[in-house]
């Protein structure tokens, strides 16, 4: 997606083939790891969940979010924030009751470009990527991410409900599952890509699905896995990312090499864009399981 002026402006959807495979986890993490590598990023938590904005210090009992803004008819950047740190993030809010819920989705169907209007809207700094956290299963929700992406990382567990549940979509797509005409760049859905998180190398079904994914489904697997990691849960605990309590981790050394993998991939996929070649893989990097 572009701004007015011009200055492009990515966004990644980040989402869980099943509940609980940790996409609020990865879509964190991400836009930390992007930060650090000094890109401008936005964060915006599309789950009802509310959760995304734990890992930025925000207090348990702040209620303020997108969500609430707009369906009391008011500036949904309003409810941006920015932590410690400087990271800039929109909660998604708190809804009084089901109702409240109902009414965010009717008026997110009635609007399927809404999210990608806004951000056309807000002057944004120059090459922002823009990472959301959004539910699978909320479709009036996941649309508005999956209307405006480049990018859609499908978060799968290593268990094998999750690998069934990703591969199931990525070999059916979004067209059936999106009410929406596609990306608008390239007049197609986003591109998609598994990233496996959670994996632990000593478990014998960790070390098959991850076989599995890399060979099935080399061209969409990330190749750089999440790895299980107490320091995730920590971090959380702290109201942090790892980046923030335990920078040495393994945690932190695969959710940095994420975001290398991440921007790798949206240059591919604006090259093909605008029908340049590819830009060639980093020295000593593992394949970037380019698209064919």
């Amino acid at each position: 997606m572009s701004q007015e002026s011009g200055q492009h402006v990515r966004l990644v959807a980040v989402m869980g083939a099943t509940g609980g495979a940790g996409a609020t986890t990865v879509a964190a993490h991400l836009a930390c790891a992007l930060a650090l590598q000094k890109r401008p990023v936005l964060a915006i938590d599309l789950s009802p969940a509310n959760a995304l904005r734990l890992f930025y210090g925000m207090e348990w009992a702040e209620e303020q979010g997108w969500a609430r803004q707009l369906l009391a008819e008011q500036a949904w950047h309003d409810a941006a924030w920015r932590d410690s740190q400087g990271r800039a993030f929109v909660p998604f809010g708190a809804l009084r009751d089901d109702a409240a819920t109902e009414r965010l989705a009717q008026t997110l169907r009635a609007h399927p470009r809404w999210l990608r209007d806004r951000l056309e809207e807000t002057e944004l700094d120059p090459g922002t990527i823009v990472v959301c956290d959004c539910p699978i299963a909320a479709a009036a929700l996941r649309d508005q991410a999956l209307t405006a992406a480049d990018l859609a990382l499908l978060v799968c567990a290593p268990d094998t409900l999750s690998y069934a549940q990703a591969t199931r979509r990525i070999e059916r797509g979004w067209e059936g599952a999106v009410g929406m005409p596609g990306a608008p760049d390239t007049g197609r859905p986003p591109e998609t890509a598994i990233v496996l998180n959670g994996h632990d190398p000593a478990r014998l079904l960790d070390r098959d699905i991850a076989l599995l994914l890399r060979t099935g489904y080399k061209s969409v697997f990330a190749p750089t896995l999440v790895h299980r990691d107490e320091s995730l849960r920590e971090a959380l605990a702290c109201k942090q990312t790892v980046f923030d309590v335990a920078p040495a981790s393994q945690a932190a050394h695969d959710c940095a090499a994420l975001a290398t993998w991440t921007l790798a991939r949206l240059g591919q996929i604006e090259a093909r864009a605008a029908g340049r070649p590819l830009p060639a893989a980093p020295a000593n990097w593992p394949d970037l399981g380019r698209p064919e």
